[in-house]
């Protein structure tokens, strides 16, 4: 079996994979770096340019104030930051927001206090016919599940209509996730959450926000061990790996496992990590090819640079 190219946490990436992941031309990239120094990539002994992943967060930033109608002489002096507090307060967001969204999330929300499973049903159907599939993620799904959760725990629904709409969510996520062509000519993306970790909502739904994107899926369910993970992935030889971290009290120490993972991979993948636990480790903390990605936005940026580099 080939070895698979390593793929580094932090980069580096070429103008031509950065191009396509934040979708602004070279012409415009190499002006604004010229002009404004809004970014200052790094250069071979060729001259060729290299961007860490940290420029090309910024850069999509960028883009997404100049589309709101800012001008790029005024946001090159803004950092991160500042940038994400002028798209928000502008009436943008770095993630699709709530606004279409919220009418599905308070008609399913209202089947589900009548318990008409099969009117939650529709409704989320319709959502995924009707939006785009990072939309129906972030303000259908995750609203609705957290919502749903909440009232639970106040007491407004059931355990049994809590139950229902996740199985719902669950099987809808996996059928839609199945509609998608397999691409034997993408990247190759392994998912699963560690022993102790039962939760895979989440992970699903990156699984189909990767397969919309032409990766190719692996997901291997909740609960896997980290030595069977690494030695799936190494088989299919994975660009990377990406396990959720939702509940902070699981069976055994997150960190002990992404170790175990990391250095089962011995460096030819990735191990990304997200979910709400991850959160709640320090950076520092993490072993060494372990890149963390605390938000659906930053799970996405990883994704379109993957496959950016790899169709470059």
């Amino acid at each position: 079996m080939d070895k698979p190219a390593s793929y580094p946490p932090s980069g580096p990436f070429t103008t031509k994979a950065v191009s396509q992941a934040t979708g602004l031309s070279v012409e415009t990239l190499r002006a604004w770096e010229r002009r404004y120094e809004v970014v200052q990539p790094c250069r071979d002994a060729g001259g060729r340019r290299s961007y860490t992943a940290a420029d090309v967060g910024r850069l999509r930033l960028l883009r997404t104030a100049t589309e709101l109608g800012h001008t790029i002489s005024r946001l090159a002096k803004l950092d991160a930051d500042a940038l994400a507090e002028l798209i928000a307060d502008s009436g943008g967001q770095a993630q699709p927001g709530p606004t279409r969204g919220q009418s599905y999330v308070d008609r399913a929300l209202d089947a589900t206090v009548r318990s008409d499973l099969y009117g939650v049903e529709e409704v989320l159907t319709s959502a995924v016919a009707l939006l785009p599939p990072s939309e129906v993620v972030h303000s259908v799904l995750v609203p609705l599940l957290r919502e749903v959760g909440e009232r639970w725990h106040r007491g407004e629904v059931s355990i049994a209509q809590e139950h229902r709409v996740t199985d719902i969510v669950r099987r809808l996520i996996i059928s839609v996730s199945r509609g998608y062509l397999r691409n034997d000519q993408g990247p190759c993306l392994v998912l699963a959450t560690l022993s102790g970790e039962r939760h895979e909502l989440g992970i699903l739904m990156c699984s189909w926000l990767a397969a919309t994107r032409r990766f190719r899926t692996h997901y291997l369910g909740a609960d896997c061990p980290a030595e069977e993970l690494a030695r799936f992935a190494l088989e299919v030889e994975a660009r990377a790996v990406l396990v959720s971290l939702v509940m902070p009290e699981n069976e055994v120490p997150a960190l002990e496992q992404l170790a175990t993972l990391a250095d089962a991979l011995r460096g030819r993948c990735e191990v990304w990590v997200g979910g709400f636990a991850a959160r709640m480790l320090l950076t520092e903390e993490m072993p060494p090819g372990c890149v963390m990605l605390p938000t659906g936005q930053d799970f996405e940026q990883r994704l379109d640079l993957l496959s950016a580099q790899h169709y470059s």
